[in-house]
């Protein structure tokens, strides 16, 4: 099962997210990898903050509008930032953009504009390079070449220009050239958050191990970026890296610029990892705290409910799941097998086994050919003195020729449990006796000398048999005394030697064979010490 589908407890939703951040700077870092809606979020969240560049921050979020195709919002954010402050020269760029789109215009003279107000910038000027390569490349490819060159005459040590120059490799699918660029950029500028992000996002499928290790490198140089610290928990998340996912997602939370998605991300690594209490009790807070019409509500719910079943509080499961199915099923999505076989196990260990029953059926609906989903069945219907279907269910699964030795055993076990029935009509007890006896003699095939198997056979036998003590059982029941002699330890048998003991004193009694009846009843005793009516009647016998 793939686990895509966090280590922290409620603290965590609390107090602890004072943490440190990088306020709406964390957006900025967002945007320029791309993650558009994430970084509108955050320049948002953070637009009013003190610490906050108004002009900088509408500068982006014009740039996200204008990459979404929404260019009246774009213009407006663009119109905002120059409000802000008129000397910060990205506003016109984002302007010039604009212009370039519908064709040129009045684009040169908001470029000369931008510049003048910062001489000889490298960051700026690849700015600009951008407004042209999103007009068009190749239209604009010359001023484009021009901007690199400026850039690098300016400050070869500049990384922007490296970072544009690897971004037009990875539009053209060059991943190899793209990552050396990019390490290229972050060799310039080792505190480089989204050179770093990029080349580990680009070589992540080539070489998962050194995609983390730079983000760990990364990490360690600026802590408190949101960005870095919940791309290095995808990366460990994406490598099957659970624990490390899990711990740095309890890093990342306590970070307020972290999402609501990423808390029931979180939820599930806790999950997998079995912190189930740490799990739960952020499941609750996030269905406590969520507008209920929210969908993440119904995925949390359904998180309740696996944990409380792992952690074996079997009633509070119980009203989980009528929470989890009373909850609207969002659009989109399915229930799965789990969320009924869970929600069934927690109905049979609360002594409901009907409605158990009832939720197995719905998942075996679900997978039909599931061998768990039929083993639970059957032994849910076995639970619930329903024979018939318990041996219907594992008669099915012997039959696809999917089971285990021991499913035979279990089948020749309630097929037994129809022969010594009440209310069957003799024929069906006959018929189910007699395939008792034909699957547990499979099962002795395939497990010669197993006390539990012999054992089985002898109560077949000894059904057979009936009233009349005829000895059908004996052949068995001194084989499970042979076995059970062999074992060096008897530790635990015991159950097996009365069972046996008390057949052939029985038997020898009935034939008028006291003597050897009474060796038997003696030998019982010494396995039931503590049966006072059993050594009574010992006593009295002669």
């Amino acid at each position: 099962m793939k686990r895509k589908f966090f280590f922290a407890s409620l603290m965590l939703m609390g107090a602890s997210l004072v943490a440190n951040a990088q306020g709406y700077k964390d957006g900025i870092e967002y945007y320029k990898v791309d993650k558009l809606d994430n970084a509108k979020e955050l320049l948002e969240r953070n637009l009013n903050a003190a610490a906050t560049d108004k002009a900088e921050a509408y500068y982006y979020l014009g740039q996200i509008a204008l990459h979404q195709g929404k260019v009246a919002e774009a213009a407006a954010n663009f119109e905002k930032g120059i409000a802000a402050n008129a000397m910060n020269p990205y506003n016109y760029v984002g302007q010039a953009a604009i212009a370039l789109k519908n064709g040129g215009g009045e684009a040169k003279a908001l470029l000369d504009k931008a510049r003048k107000l910062t001489k000889k910038d490298p960051k700026l000027e690849m700015e600009i390079a951008r407004a042209f390569y999103d007009a068009n490349p190749t239209t604009y490819a010359k001023d484009i070449e021009k901007c690199i060159k400026n850039a690098r005459k300016w400050n070869a040590d500049d990384p922007n220009s490296y970072i544009f120059e690897a971004d037009t490799k990875a539009d053209k699918k060059d991943w190899g050239n793209a990552a050396g660029i990019y390490e290229l950029a972050f060799d310039k500028d080792p505190n480089n958050i989204e050179a770093y992000v990029k080349y580990a996002n680009t070589y992540f499928n080539v070489n998962p191990e050194m995609a983390i290790e730079r983000l760990e490198e990364l990490q360690a140089k600026v802590p408190n970026s949101a960005l870095v610290q919940r791309e290095l928990a995808e990366k460990y998340y994406a490598d099957n890296l659970g624990a490390k996912a899990a711990e740095q997602y309890g890093k990342y939370i306590k970070n307020p610029n972290h999402f609501a998605q990423d808390e029931v991300r979180y939820v599930q690594l806790l999950f997998f990892g079995e912190k189930y209490q740490d799990s739960y009790n952020l499941a609750t807070s996030l269905v406590n705290k969520l507008n209920p019409a929210d969908e993440k509500v119904f995925y949390m719910k359904r998180m309740q409910l696996y944990n409380l079943v792992q952690l074996q509080k079997w009633p509070e499961a119980v009203e989980a799941g009528k929470s989890f199915f009373a909850n609207a099923l969002p659009k989109g999505s399915n229930y799965e097998v789990r969320d009924y076989t869970d929600y069934g196990q927690a109905l049979q260990n609360a002594g409901l086994p009907e409605e158990a029953i009832a939720a197995y059926e719905k998942a075996i609906e679900l997978n039909p050919n599931n061998a768990d989903l039929i083993r639970f069945m059957g032994d849910s219907y076995a639970d619930a003195e329903n024979f018939v279907k318990a041996a219907e269910y594992y008669q099915r699964l012997v039959d696809t020729g999917n089971n285990k030795s021991n499913d035979l055993f279990t089948l020749s076990n309630y097929y037994l449990g129809i022969a010594t029935a009440e209310g069957l009509d003799d024929a069906v007890k006959a018929d189910a006796l007699n395939k008792s006896q034909k699957y547990a003699d499979e099962v002795d095939k395939l497990v010669p000398g197993n006390v539990q198997i012999v054992n089985q056979k002898a109560k077949i036998a000894k059904v057979r048999e009936g009233e009349n003590n005829n000895g059908a059982a004996l052949d068995a029941y001194n084989e499970l005394l042979n076995i059970l002699d062999a074992k060096p330890d008897k530790s635990g048998y015991e159950r097996y030697y009365k069972y046996a003991y008390n057949y052939l004193a029985t038997y020898y009694f009935t034939k008028g064979d006291k003597a050897t009846a009474k060796t038997y009843y003696q030998k019982w005793l010494e396995y039931d010490p503590e049966n006072e009516s059993l050594r009574n009647y010992v006593n009295s016998l002669k």
